[in-house]
Order: C-alpha cells, then structure tokens, then sequence
C-alpha cells in the first residue's frame, strides 16, 4: 500500500486472473509467484483487510491493479529465470541390503516370545 509505512509480509493472490494464467485457488496456497506485499494490518490483521474481504474488490476500492506488481516482484527476484531452468532429477534413495539368509537371526521353536510390554495387565 503506498500510503502505510508499517513493515510488509507476502500476501498471495487466491483471486483469478486467466491473462496471466492464474486460477482460483481457493484453499490451497498459491504459486509464490502470484506474490504482492501488504502490512500485516492490511493483509490479515485488520478489519478490513485482504483475508476477510472480496480480494478483487478490495484492491478495486484501493485503485491498485495487484498483478503487474507481483509479476515485477517475481521477474526482479530472479523467480522468472528460475522457471525456465530443467528441474533437477531427485536424488536416488539409497536402499539398505538384506542380510544374506544364513546371516539372519531365527528363533527357536518352542522358545517363548519376549514381552515388548504392550501385554494387558490385570486390573
């Protein structure tokens, strides 16, 4: 907000906007991309703040357009170029060997099982 001079924090954008691809989001947290930032009073805090109202009329009351705002956030963040990069392929799970059988422990027949403790106990 140009006129509040409290510190900010990341609001995300939950409303839609297809010219720039963005669906509703509903629930779901959206894409950080999709980021603008408001003062914890204007953005969840407040009476009338971005959570508790119809986010696209509350940025039309305000006469601020959110969306070319976030997308010079993100392309200055570095967040544009980061999108085109291949992603990474995971990292393998190293999987531990099996003993060999011969190696494995038994147990006897007949031989009582130990208790773990989880045994019902007389009241």
């Amino acid at each position: 907000m140009p006129f509040c001079k409290r510190e900010a924090e990341a609001a995300h954008l939950r409303m839609a906007n297809l010219p720039t691809g963005k669906e509703f989001t509903g629930r779901g947290k959206p894409d950080d991309k999709y980021t603008v930032p408001l003062c914890p009073y204007h953005h969840r805090i407040g009476i009338d703040c971005q959570h508790n109202s119809n986010e696209r009329l509350w940025w039309e009351l305000r006469g601020i357009d959110p969306w070319p705002i976030a997308a010079s956030l993100w392309i200055a963040s570095g967040g544009f170029e980061r999108e085109l990069e291949p992603k990474r392929a995971p990292r393998p799970r190293k999987i531990k060997a099996r003993k060999p059988p011969e190696q494995r422990r038994k147990i006897p027949a007949g031989r009582p099982l130990q208790s773990r403790g989880f045994e019902r106990r007389p009241a």
